[in-house]
């Protein structure tokens, strides 16, 4: 008993001791901004991850309740919105669908958290499978994200997408039509 007693009037004085501490309160701020900003990135990398295996529900879910994505396709509010225009334009996968023919490079994700708020630049490469079965870049572009915390974890408030190669001004109302689908997309 008497060493329990020990014990626990020593984890509160070394509890009091880092709250008064304030290197250990900056030093809590600091992980904290790297784990924002690692989850942030693990959301952009699941993106291209979930866009690639056409599981439009778990993509939609990286959105928050009023998220919102606007691109070749044009504009989508709210998870349920994108899901229906991503099944709407990319189709749905069939059962078992196993991608075979082309996938999405994340990559130069810079992100800065500012609380429960964060902004994100990043840029994309979308191959495709050549005639003779080679990766076959067909796409590059790069993202402005707004982030936010919602529920204690990051979604997507605002993604804009723009085309760099062809390309494409994510903000431009008069830009190329959008693929129709992702054969038409592998055309260009």
């Amino acid at each position: 008993m008497r060493v329990s007693a020990v014990l626990a009037a020593t984890f509160t004085l070394c509890a009091c001791a880092s709250i008064a501490d304030p290197r250990i309160a900056a030093l809590e701020k600091r992980v904290q901004q790297l784990q924002d900003e690692q989850a942030i990135r693990e959301v952009i990398v699941r993106y291209g991850e979930y866009l690639d295996a056409r599981d439009y529900a778990s993509y939609a879910s990286l959105f928050a309740s009023d998220g919102v994505w606007s691109g070749g396709f044009g504009s989508a509010s709210g998870p349920a919105a994108i899901q229906a225009m991503l099944e709407k334009n990319l189709g749905k996968a069939e059962p078992g669908f196993v991608n075979k023919s082309n996938f999405h490079l994340m990559t130069t994700a810079v992100v800065e958290v500012d609380g429960d708020i964060a902004r994100a630049r990043s840029r994309y490469t979308f191959f495709t499978a050549s005639a003779d079965n080679h990766p076959t870049v067909t796409l590059a572009g790069r993202y402005v994200d707004e982030f936010v915390r919602e529920n204690g974890a990051w979604k997507i408030k605002k993604r804009t997408t723009y085309g760099v190669i062809p390309y494409r001004d994510g903000n431009d109302p008069s830009r190329a039509a959008a693929p129709t689908s992702l054969k038409d997309v592998t055309k260009r």
